[in-house]
Formats: structure tokens, C-alpha cells, sequence
């Protein structure tokens, strides 16, 4: 380090003595606008979803270039996340949704199933209210999420991911 990178150092820390540390942001308090990097891609986050049912968790709908996706993250797993992508579903009525699926040859089982409250932030398929919710997954971790809130379905499907390949940008 050289002598004015020190003394830069020094200037900064007496010149922010006093102020409040700033905290750490994590990959669970993002906002809209922020922008996180995924796949060697850096995606603009357009909306975010905060699931206040235990145990907690936040799905970002993300933006870069024409493409969207979504982000899981649930408090009860911090290290993994789940990367998904909405696609067109059929079902009806929320008494239909089975325990197991077969998609493209894929088995799905039932992994958990719950309904809360959630806050709607941005550009998201759900908004502020109530949502109910099933994940389904393969053997080798593959996901199927379908989401119900006030008569609509929403699907998606897929891929568990460590959350250290999300690296935030900016924000």
C-alpha cells in the first residue's frame, strides 16, 4: 500500500469518526433497482416479494436485456437460493394441486406447502396480500413453485443454486 493510500485511509476514518457503521447488506435486504450478478450476468432488480410466513423469505424478479427471472431466498436455508422462471400452468382450483407432478418426464414431489402474507414491491406476478404456495422437487433438486393468490395460479419452474454465485453490484 503506498503512503498516500494510507494517508487517504487515515483522512477517511477521522473524517467518518463518529458516524454511524454502516451495516452490511445481505442478499436478503435488497430493494428494487439494486442490481445483483448471476450466471456472468448483472440483472436489475424490477420487483421483490417478502414472504412474512415462517420461515421467511424474498423472491427478486430480475431484468437483463429481454430476459426475466426470479430469485428465491428463504431464511431457513441462507446458503442456497433458487433461481425460477414463470411459465404457463393449468390449473384451476387451489383443491387440485396434487403432491406429485410429472413435467417433461421430470418427478416432482411435494418438498413443503404454506400460505401468508406477503409485500408486493415493483414489477411482481403477486401483489400485497395473501398467497398460498407448493414446491415441488426432483431428486437432482430441480423445482416446480406454483402460487395462488386471489383465483390466479402461478408457475414456475427451477434450479437450486449457492448463494454465493449472487454477488450484489450496485445499490
Amino acid at each position: 500500500m503506498s503512503l498516500f493510500d494510507r494517508m487517504r485511509r487515515i483522512f477517511e476514518s477521522e473524517t467518518n469518526a463518529g458516524k454511524p457503521v454502516l451495516r452490511e447488506r445481505t442478499l436478503f435486504d435488497l430493494d428494487v433497482n439494486d442490481i445483483v450478478s448471476l450466471d456472468l450476468e448483472d440483472w436489475v432488480i424490477e420487483g421483490k416479494v417478502t414472504y412474512h410466513s415462517l420461515p421467511g423469505g424474498v423472491m427478486y424478479w430480475l431484468k437483463s436485456g429481454r430476459q426475466r427471472q426470479g430469485l428465491l431466498l428463504e431464511r431457513s436455508v441462507p446458503d442456497k437460493a433458487v433461481v425460477i422462471t414463470p411459465f404457463a400452468g393449468r390449473t384451476d382450483n387451489v383443491n387440485e394441486v396434487k403432491t406429485e407432478y410429472i413435467l417433461d418426464g421430470k418427478h416432482f414431489f411435494l418438498d413443503y406447502h404454506g400460505e401468508g402474507i406477503v409485500d408486493a414491491l415493483g414489477l411482481t406476478p403477486v401483489r400485497t396480500g395473501l398467497v398460498m404456495y407448493w414446491q415441488f422437487e426432483t431428486d437432482e433438486r430441480q423445482i416446480y413453485r406454483i402460487e395462488w393468490q386471489e383465483g390466479r395460479f402461478f408457475h414456475y419452474d427451477g434450479r437450486w443454486i449457492d448463494a454465493f454465485e449472487v454477488s450484489i453490484v450496485a445499490g
